[in-house]
């Protein structure tokens, strides 16, 4: 399971139209592979801040099968006029499941190019050194 979180700063004075927005694109996430849940809370010390947190199966479910899909481009139309600055998104893997290993190394596969990935070998070489 992957956690994606981001960090949502919000344009002073557009909380409230912000959240009802939200509330009507988020529906989208709802019909997506891999999706398990999400949740959106607002920050107590700095009220235009907010920490959106999104469950997926894995991280191809958000990285490519989310944000690759036509309905990602309604998601960012209806909430970017809001945002102060982009989102700071994150990934996240439960250190307690059966395949950490296999989770860190699906995202090391989307993360870096196939191009660079064939020189393996001779950086094994060189870690035996």
């Amino acid at each position: 399971m992957i956690l994606e979180s981001a960090i949502l700063y919000i344009k002073p004075g557009l909380a409230s139209e912000f959240e009802s927005a939200f509330r009507e694109t988020s529906g989208v996430l709802l019909s997506k592979k891999g999706y398990v849940s999400h949740e959106l809370n607002k920050c107590v010390e700095n009220r235009d801040e907010y920490i959106f947190l999104v469950r997926w199966s894995g991280i191809k479910d958000h990285l490519i099968g989310f944000r690759g899909h036509p309905d990602y481009k309604l998601w960012n139309a209806s909430l970017e006029p809001f945002y102060a600055r982009p989102p700071e998104v994150k990934h996240y893997i439960d250190i307690r499941i059966d395949r950490r290993e296999q989770a860190e190394a699906e995202l090391t596969k989307l993360l870096i190019p196939e191009s660079r990935t064939g020189s393996t070998s001779s950086q094994e070489e060189r870690t035996a050194e």
